[in-house]
C-alpha cells in the first residue's frame, strides 16, 4: 500500500495539467450539453419544417399515416424508393425514413401488429422526436386493433375515423415528448467531446510511464522490491481519480439541469465511467510499450481521433455501413456510444453485451500493462 501510495502522490505532483485540463474538459462537456439542451426547447416549434420519407410495403396504410404525419403534427411527407430516400437522409433533406412492412395492414387487422421501421442518422435533434410520435401512432393502431377484434371491416372504419388513431397519437404524444427526449441529442454530443477529449488527455500518463522509462526511473524500479500491480496501481489511482472526477462533475450537471434522460443516471455513470478505467488502462499499456515520444504522440492521437469518429462518438454506426460497421466494434467508443444512445428501460435494448464488451477490454489492456511490466522486470 506504501508504495501505491507513492506513485500516486508522485503522478499527482508531475500531473498537474492533466487535473487542469480534466477539469477544464468537464466544464467545456457541461457547456456543450447546456447549448444542445436549450437549442432543442426550439425544435417543437420547427416541427412544420420537419420531412420525412414514406416507403410503403404494403399500400394500405400510407394514406393515414401521411395523414398522421402532415395534419396532425405539421410534418412534410416524401413517398419514392428506398434507394432513393437513403440519398436525402445523407444529403439531410430529411430526417428519417418509415417503411412499413408487406402485410401490416390485414395484420393488424388480425391483431398481430408489425412493427414500423425508422431509419434516422441520429444527429437530428428532430429523431428523437418522430421516433416518440412513431411509436405512440403505434399505440393508436394496436388500440384500434384491439376494439375491432379482427373485424377487418370495422378496423377500416374506425382507422379512417377522424377521432381514431390521430387524436389519441397527439395527445399521447404530447405527454411523451418531454425533456428526457429533447436533452438525449445533446448528452451524446458532450459524452462524444469527452471521449475524444480524454483520449487525449490520458496520453500525459503514458508520457509519465515513458519518461520514467528514459531517464532511468523505471529501471531502479525493476531492481527494487516494488511489485508490478503497485506500480501499475499506483499510476492507475491517479487516472481514476481525473476521470471520474470529470464523469461526476459532468453527471451531476446534466441531472441538476434537466429533467432526465432516456437512459438512468445511474447506467449513464456506470457505462461512462468503464469506457474512462478503459482509457487509463490503455494509456499505461501505450507508456509500456511505445519507445518514443514522437511515436507515442502518433498513436496516442490517431486513437484519440480515428478511434472517435469511427467509434461513433460523434455520429452513430449503423449496421448498413458494411466493412465500416465491422470496424468500428473494434473500438470501445462504439459500444459505450451505443449504449448511451440505444438504452431505454422499455426498449427491450440488450445491454449486457456493451458492458460485457467494456469490462473485458478495461481488464484486459490492465493485465496487458501488468504482463508488461512484470516482463521487463525479470
Amino acid at each position: 500500500m506504501k508504495n501505491i501510495l507513492v506513485i500516486f502522490v508522485n503522478s499527482v505532483l508531475r500531473n498537474k495539467l492533466m487535473i487542469l485540463l480534466t477539469l477544464a474538459a468537464a466544464t467545456v462537456a457541461c457547456f456543450i450539453f447546456r447549448i444542445g439542451s436549450s437549442g432543442s426547447d426550439n425544435t417543437a416549434a420547427e416541427e412544420d419544417k420537419i420531412t420525412v420519407g414514406l416507403v410503403d410495403y404494403d399500400g394500405e396504410i400510407s394514406d393515414n399515416l401521411k395523414n398522421y404525419l402532415e395534419d396532425t403534427l405539421g410534418m412534410r411527407t416524401s413517398e419514392n424508393d428506398y434507394d432513393s430516400l437513403s440519398k436525402d437522409l445523407i444529403d439531410r433533406k430529411i430526417s428519417a425514413i418509415i417503411e412499413v412492412p408487406v402485410g401490416f395492414y390485414e395484420s393488424a387487422a388480425r391483431k398481430e401488429i408489425k412493427k414500423l421501421r425508422i431509419t434516422t442518422l441520429g444527429d437530428y435533434e428532430n429523431a428523437a422526436f418522430i421516433e416518440v410520435y412513431l411509436d405512440t401512432y403505434m399505440q393508436g393502431i394496436s388500440v384500434i386493433s384491439q376494439a375491432a377484434n379482427g373485424d377487418e371491416q370495422m378496423f377500416s372504419e374506425m382507422l379512417n375515423s377522424e377521432k381514431l388513431p390521430n387524436e389519441v397519437i397527439s395527445s399521447e404524444a404530447n405527454l411523451m415528448v418531454d425533456s428526457r427526449e429533447k436533452t438525449t441529442s445533446a448528452y451524446s454530443s458532450a459524452v462524444g467531446f469527452i471521449m475524444m477529449m480524454l483520449s487525449a488527455i490520458t496520453l500525459i500518463i503514458s508520457k509519465q510511464i515513458l519518461d520514467d522509462r528514459q531517464l532511468g526511473t523505471f529501471d531502479r524500479m525493476r531492481c527494487s522490491s516494488m511489485k508490478s500491480p503497485e506500480y501499475i496501481l499506483g499510476i492507475s489511482l491517479f487516472g481514476v481519480i481525473c476521470t471520474t472526477m470529470l464523469n461526476l462533475i459532468f453527471t451531476v450537471f446534466v441531472f441538476v439541469t434537466s429533467e432526465g434522460l432516456a437512459i438512468p443516471f445511474g447506467m449513464a455513470f456506470f457505462t461512462t465511467e468503464m469506457f474512462m478505467l478503459f482509457l487509463v488502462g490503455i494509456s499505461i499499456m501505450f507508456g509500456l510499450c511505445i519507445k518514443s515520444q514522437m511515436t507515442l504522440m502518433t498513436v496516442g492521437v490517431g486513437f484519440a481521433c480515428i478511434g472517435s469518429m469511427l467509434g461513433g462518438a460523434w455520429f452513430p454506426i449503423s449496421e448498413n455501413l458494411g466493412a465500416v460497421s465491422g470496424v468500428a466494434k473494434i473500438f470501445p467508443q462504439y459500444w459505450t456510444m451505443n449504449l448511451l444512445r440505444n438504452y431505454h428501460p422499455n426498449s427491450g435494448f440488450e445491454f449486457l453485451p456493451n458492458i460485457s464488451v467494456l469490462v473485458l477490454a478495461t481488464v484486459l489492456v490492465f493485465l496487458i500493462s501488468a504482463v508488461i511490466f512484470t516482463r521487463k522486470k525479470t
